[in-house]
């Protein structure tokens, strides 16, 4: 190994070392949708290397970097559907280096979109359709009751953001969860 790739290497493992005393130590009050291939908050905390990879691979521009001042979270990828939605294509996935991101993690853990009714116009009477009709799982994942009332099915769900970014109230009347996959069987 040369002496340059020998501090290069020396270089990740301190900054990896500080971001798992330093989460330790404080752990952030809000919480980010994390980017497709993540675990659990904790894990993804402590493997990301706040690189930004991962952001500047993504075609769609829907991954941003947490501005939020507290050092934890500082840096770290998360999905802003405000800015578009999620393609699966994965390219974060691919350019992460550190394994914070994985295709294995696809298999144990899911993105899926629930609706908040006490905020949703349709149900305050006022026509919308926005997130049926931009879900890509239409009449699956989203249905509509008496072609009025939106209503989600997890389990047809593929966690794009569509229907968020779609989404024409302020704040959002639909929110993005992490969900463990349940086993066959």
């Amino acid at each position: 190994m040369s002496r340059r790739g020998f501090f290069k290497l020396l270089g990740k493992s301190i900054a990896q070392a500080a971001a798992e005393f330093t989460y330790e130590a404080t752990k952030p009050n809000k919480e980010y949708v994390r980017p497709p291939g993540s675990a659990d908050e904790d894990t993804f905390l402590k493997l990301c290397t706040k690189c930004g990879e991962c952001v500047k691979s993504c075609p769609t521009g829907v991954l941003n970097l947490v501005k939020d001042m507290h050092p934890v979270v500082l840096d770290t990828p998360y999905m802003n559907f405000e800015n578009n939605y999620c393609e699966k294509c994965y390219s974060c996935i691919d350019a992460c280096k550190s394994g914070a991101l994985k295709r294995e993690n696809l298999e144990k853990f899911k993105l899926v979109a629930r609706l908040k009714k006490e905020t949703c116009v349709a149900f305050e009477h006022i026509f919308c359709q926005s997130c049926y009709w931009s879900c890509p799982k239409m009449d699956r994942a989203i249905t509509l009751i008496d072609v009025t009332y939106p209503e989600f099915h997890s389990e047809h769900c593929i966690g794009c953001g569509r229907c968020i970014h779609s989404c024409p109230t302020n704040p959002k009347s639909i929110e993005m969860v992490k969900v463990e996959v349940k086993g066959e069987g």
